[in-house]
C-alpha cells in the first residue's frame, strides 16, 4: 500500500466526489458522496460504482445515473466517471476525486506544504492554516469548508497539484484530450472545527436532460520524493498526448526583451509618433534591448475601438509606419505590433453589427463585460470609469475571421512578430451561448482558441513570430513567446516559479510590473534573471519616458544582459532543470540550469539583509537582493539594494 506506514486518513463522512445539480431555480444543488447507495464491481484493477440515481442533503431524488471508474495503474489511481442524465435538471459539476484529510503523512500538519500552478507556482507552507485566507466571510459556504480555487486555462498555467507531506509527495493531476475548462481546488475546514485538507478536481459537464457525458480522467499517487515526482509525471503524460516542442523563429531565442511604448494613450495623450519610433529603438540598444512592442498604434487609440485597427494618421499615416519598421529592422532590430484577441469595445461598430453573436454570455445570459479605469491627471476616469468591452468567444467563426483579418493588417506593415493580448489565457470561463461552436459544451472555449491559433500560424512568413500575453502550458505550442501576466512573472510571497519552469522549460516569456525606480526594482529585476525571462520594459507603463529617464534601472539591466551574454548557453534557449533541492535560508530563491555536463545554479535573496547560503560545502553571503552565481569553479556575485 502507498500510504503504509503513514498517519494518512479521512474524516467521518468524508467525501470522494460530489455532483452540483442546476434545476434553473436552485443553482447549486450539492450531492455528496457519503449519501448515495451504490453498486460495486471490481475486475483487471478496474473498480466501478454504480450510482442508479442521487439523492441531495434533504433527501431530493434526481434521477441521474452516475458511474465512477477507478484503475489503478504503475503506482497511480485514475478517477473518471460517466453522467447518464434522466432528469430535467442539469448536471453541472462533477468534483472528482474529492480527497478529505484529516492527516496526510506527517502527524505535524503543520509540515505539510502544498504545491500548485498559481501562474508559474505557488508554495503554500502548512496550508491547513494558510488556506483560511480564501473565507469569503458571507459569499459562499465557508460553514462547511474554505476554498481556494484555481481555474484552469489560466489563472493556473496547467492542470496537476500536489502536497508533501512526511516524505512523500501527493499528486494530483487531470489528463484531459481535448482539454477542457476546469478547476483545480484546495480547502480547508471551517473555522473552529476539527482540521480537515481538502484536494478536488472540479469539471463541468453541463449535463442536459437525455445525455450521457465522461468526464477527464484524474490521477492520484503518493511517491516518495517532493514536487519534481508531479512535475515528471505531469511532462510525461503531455508528451504523450498534446504537447509538442514549438521551433520557435530563430530571433526570437535570442531575444533580450522589449521596451513597451504606448503611442497613443487610452484617454487621448499623444506620448509618442511613428517618426519617434527609431529613436525608441535607439535608447534601448544600448543597454542590449533591440525589441519594440508597439501599443496605441492605430487611429482610435489604445484600448478604444477594438477590434478595428487601422494606422492613424495623426501619428504620421501608414507610409510613416511601415517606414519606421524597415528603418529599425535595417539597423538590426524587432518590431512587434500590437492587437487585442479578445475584446470588443461595446461602442465599435463590430460590436453592434456582431456583439450578440460573438460575445461570450454567463449563466444568466449575460455578456461577460470589462471595465477599464485607465486615467491621466483628473478623478473622472479613475474613479468612475471609461471604457466597457464585451469578452469575445473563440467558439465562433466571425471572431475567428476579426482575428485573422487584424493579423493581416499588422503583416502589411511588415513587422517582425504580430501580438494578440489576452488570448492567452483570459479568462477561460464557461460560456453558455449555445450558437457558438461549443454549443451546450460551454467548457471546450480553450479548444477553438487552439485552433484560432493554429490559423494565425499560417499567415506568418519566413522570420516572422507571433506571441500573447499569459502563459498556459495547451496554448504554449503555438505561441513564439509570452507577454507575461501571471503569479510569478513577477516576485511576491510564496512565488514559486520552479513548477512551471522545470516542467515547460521552453516557454519563452517576459517578466511584468516594474516601471519605475521603485524600492525594489533591482530585486525584481534579478529575480527575472534567475528565472531566465525576457525583460518587459515599460516606464510608466510605456508613457513617455525611454530608458535615459531611469538610468539606474537601466544600467542595471545591460548589466543584467552582459551577464546573460557571458553563460548565454544556458538562457538562450532556457536549459532550466532543477537537479538540487538544497536546504536554504529563508528568503533565499535558487534555480538551476544545465547545458550537457555543466551547471549554473543561482541563488537569490529575496529580503533586504544578507544571508548565508551553503553550496558544495562553501558558505557564501548574499546581500540583499543579490545573486550569487556558481558555475564550475567560477563564482560571481550580482548586486542587489542600493
Amino acid at each position: 500500500m502507498w500510504a503504509e506506514g503513514t498517519p494518512l486518513g479521512n474524516p467521518k463522512e468524508a467525501d470522494f466526489f460530489r455532483i452540483m445539480m442546476d434545476d434553473g431555480y436552485y443553482r447549486e444543488v450539492t450531492i455528496p458522496s457519503h449519501l448515495q447507495k451504490g453498486t460495486v464491481t471490481r475486475e483487471n484493477g478496474k473498480t466501478t460504482i454504480f450510482y442508479p440515481q442521487l439523492v441531495d442533503q434533504t433527501g431530493r431524488v434526481f434521477q441521474v445515473e452516475f458511474t465512477v471508474f477507478v484503475e489503478q495503474t504503475e503506482g497511480e489511481l485514475c478517477f473518471s466517471s460517466r453522467i447518464h442524465n434522466k432528469d430535467a435538471a442539469r448536471v453541472n459539476e462533477v468534483q472528482l476525486p474529492f480527497l478529505d484529510f484529516d492527516t496526510v503523512c506527517d502527524e505535524n500538519r503543520e509540515n505539510d506544504v502544498l504545491y500548485r500552478p498559481r501562474g508559474m507556482g505557488e508554495r503554500i507552507a502548512d496550508p491547513w492554516k494558510a488556506l483560511e485566507k480564501g473565507h469569503t466571510e458571507y459569499m459562499s459556504a465557508d460553514y462547511r469548508e474554505i476554498w481556494s480555487p484555481l481555474l484552469y486555462p489560466r489563472p493556473s498555467t496547467m492542470a496537476w497539484m500536489g502536497l508533501q507531506s512526511g516524505g512523500k509527495f501527493l499528486y494530483v493531476g487531470r489528463q484531459d484530450q481535448p482539454y477542457h475548462t476546469c478547476l483545480l481546488n484546495a480547502g480547508r475546514n471551517p473555522r473552529c472545527t476539527e482540521p480537515r485538507l481538502c484536494l478536488s478536481v472540479c469539471h463541468y459537464p453541463l449535463t442536459l436532460t437525455g445525455e450521457t457525458l465522461d468526464t477527464a480522467r484524474v490521477v492520484v499517487s503518493l511517491a516518495d520524493g517532493d514536487w519534481r515526482d508531479g512535475s515528471a509525471r505531469y511532462r510525461k503524460w503531455a508528451e504523450s498526448s498534446w504537447f509538442e516542442n514549438r521551433d520557435r523563429t530563430p530571433w526570437v531565442r535570442e531575444f533580450t526583451g522589449w521596451q513597451r511604448i504606448i503611442l497613443r494613450h487610452q484617454y487621448g495623450e499623444v506620448f509618442w509618433k511613428y517618426k519617434d519610433l527609431v529613436g525608441v529603438y535607439e535608447n534601448g540598444k544600448k543597454y542590449g534591448i533591440d525589441t519594440l512592442m508597439v501599443f496605441g498604434w492605430w487611429r482610435g487609440r489604445f484600448d478604444n475601438g477594438y477590434p478595428l485597427y487601422e494606422p492613424d494618421d495623426a501619428l504620421g499615416g501608414e507610409e510613416e509606419l511601415k517606414n519606421a519598421v524597415k528603418e529599425i529592422q535595417k539597423r538590426g532590430g524587432r518590431v512587434i505590433l500590437y492587437t487585442n484577441g479578445v475584446l470588443m469595445d461595446v461602442k465599435s461598430d463590430f460590436y453592434k453589427n456582431y456583439g450578440a453573436d460573438v460575445a461570450m454570455i454567463d449563466l444568466d445570459g449575460n455578456p461577460m463585460l470589462d471595465h477599464y479605469q485607465f486615467s491621466n491627471q483628473g478623478t473622472i476616469l479613475r474613479t468612475f470609469g471609461y471604457k466597457t468591452f464585451a469578452q469575445a468567444c473563440s467558439g465562433t467563426e466571425e471572431w475567428k475571421q476579426q482575428l485573422l483579418h487584424n493579423g493581416r493588417v499588422k503583416l502589411s506593415m511588415e513587422p517582425d512578430s504580430i501580438f494578440y493580448d489576452q488570448v492567452g489565457g483570459h479568462r477561460c470561463w464557461l460560456c453558455f451561448n449555445k450558437d457558438h461552436k461549443h454549443g451546450v459544451r460551454g467548457d471546450t472555449e480553450p479548444v477553438y482558441r487552439k485552433e484560432n491559433f493554429q490559423a494565425i500560424n499560417e499567415l506568418l512568413g519566413e522570420g516572422q513570430a507571433v506571441g500573447t500575453e499569459n502563459t498556459v502550458d495547451i496554448f504554449d505550442p503555438y505561441m513564439d513567446y509570452h507577454h507575461g501576466c501571471d503569479f510569478g512573472n513577477w516576485y511576491a510571497e510564496n512565488v514559486y516559479p520552479q513548477l512551471y519552469l522545470n516542467t515547460f522549460p521552453e516557454t519563452i516569456m517576459t517578466n511584468r510590473f516594474i516601471h519605475d525606480e521603485r524600492d525594489d526594482y533591482r530585486l525584481q529585476l534579478n529575480y527575472a534573471l534567475i528565472c531566465g525571462y525576457r525583460f518587459d520594459i515599460s516606464i510608466y507603463r510605456g508613457r513617455l519616458v525611454d530608458l535615459d529617464g531611469v538610468k539606474h534601472y537601466a544600467d542595471h539591466v545591460k548589466r543584467l544582459l552582459e551577464y546573460k551574454e557571458k553563460y548565454r548557453r544556458f538562457f538562450y534557449p532556457a536549459q532550466f532543470a532543477m537537479k538540487d533541492l538544497p536546504d536554504l535560508p529563508s528568503q533565499v530563491m535558487m534555480t538551476e540550469y544545465v547545458c550537457g555536463d555543466e551547471r549554473l545554479v543561482l541563488m537569490l535573496n529575496c529580503g533586504r539583509e544578507a544571508r548565508t547560503a551553503v553550496w558544495g560545502g562553501r558558505e557564501y553571503e548574499i546581500p540583499g537582493y543579490g545573486v550569487l552565481s556558481i558555475c564550475g569553479d567560477e563564482t560571481e556575485m550580482i548586486e542587489g539594494a542600493e
